[in-house]
């Protein structure tokens, strides 16, 4: 890692889904050097943080290597689960990656394909 900030949505894809009452949110790095930022900046005590307004509980964080995935799960999120929440829409847990996406982590800087044609 060189220790340059970077948005986490360019190292990495998420995902967020629900279960009754439990919020599930997954963030797949791109590379080896992605995840290791992911793992060191991510905390449950971060995310937690960054989460609090929608996630008002406790919040547990998974490691998955093999995946190169963090899996973040808040019991009781949605209290009463999704149609009998009082939370706002059905799409609520899409703002939560949302919010995870766009912190800032030190970490390897995305590496876009070159754009250049062939034989330029």
């Amino acid at each position: 890692m060189d220790g340059r900030a970077v948005r986490v949505g360019d190292i990495a894809a998420g995902r967020a889904g629900d279960k009754g009452d439990v919020l599930d949110l997954t963030l797949v790095a791109y590379d080896r050097s992605g995840y290791d930022a992911l793992v060191g900046a991510l905390t449950e005590a971060r995310v937690a943080d960054a989460l609090h307004r929608v996630v008002p509980g406790p919040l547990v964080r998974y490691d998955i290597p093999g995946l190169l995935a963090l899996k973040f799960v808040a019991s009781g999120a949605l209290p009463g689960g999704v149609h009998a929440s009082l939370r706002a829409g059905l799409h609520w847990q899409k703002a939560a990656i949302w919010l995870l996406l766009d912190l800032q982590v030190d970490g390897p800087q995305p590496s876009l394909p070159s754009l250049a044609l062939k034989g330029e």
